[in-house]
């Protein structure tokens, strides 16, 4: 993408130095064999907030999905705070550059349980939950009140959407991607999860890319990349 000054409702974007975060190109098409998006590569900076916005059914997800890493890509550079990532290595890109998915997918067991599953991998063998912060962010999110113990099957999809959220919080990776994480929550809870994830990506050593449909919300990012004509555009 080329250098653009954004909207005054955003930060200008400062292309002076490598970006934190750089993957791409990224290319898909759908089911039926439909162009979604065509070579499109991802710049962050660091400290900084995006939002892809796109029309539904743009491919916004399969993009966030090609970019961690779950999805088979070819010829695709993947680069994160100076250092190159290649295919044998994204194990550990996606340690680094984690995915909060829309479905806010559990293992089966105790919200103590999932909370600690990052920390039990391989690429994670040597870092240990903070106790401190995981009640921190639960309490935040308004889960402060749910026992570790409490099986994952008793969660509603709200309940589980903020689990997800706190779950890749408490990961900390240097970059976070979240698609729809406010998805089925009230607007006090949206704007509390909201804040969370701006104080994330604007701390050093951090940042954060997201879809959301809530558009309010959304006008609060550092910058908008919009998925459209195939295409990954800044806005003008």
């Amino acid at each position: 993408m080329e250098p653009e000054i954004q909207n005054s409702s955003f930060l200008i974007h400062n292309y002076a130095m490598a970006p934190f975060l750089s993957a791409g190109p990224f290319s898909a098409r759908n089911g039926e064999g439909r162009e979604l998006f065509s070579r499109v590569t991802i710049d962050v900076d660091e400290k900084e907030l995006v939002m892809l916005d796109g029309p539904s059914g743009s491919g916004k997800s399969t993009l966030l999905r090609q970019l961690v890493g779950m999805v088979p890509t070819s010829d695709v550079t993947r680069v994160l705070a100076a250092e190159t990532y290649s295919g044998l290595q994204l194990p550990l890109w996606r340690s680094k550059v984690t995915l909060v998915a829309q479905d806010a997918p559990m293992l089966a067991g105790t919200v103590g349980e999932n909370l600690g599953f990052p920390f039990s991998q391989r690429c994670g063998c040597d870092r240990k939950g903070d106790p401190q912060r995981r009640a921190e962010l639960l309490e935040a999110v308004g889960l402060g009140s749910i026992p570790g113990d409490r099986e994952i099957g008793t969660l509603s999809g709200g309940e589980r959407h903020r689990l997800a959220l706190v779950r890749g919080l408490l990961w900390n990776p240097p970059v976070l991607i979240v698609d729809e994480p406010l998805s089925g929550l009230d607007e006090d809870a949206a704007v509390s999860c909201f804040e969370l994830l701006v104080d994330f990506a604007h701390c050093t050593g951090h940042a954060l890319l997201c879809v959301l449909h809530d558009r309010a919300l959304g006008a609060k990012a550092d910058r908008r990349i919009d998925l459209v004509g195939n295409h990954g555009e800044s806005p003008p």
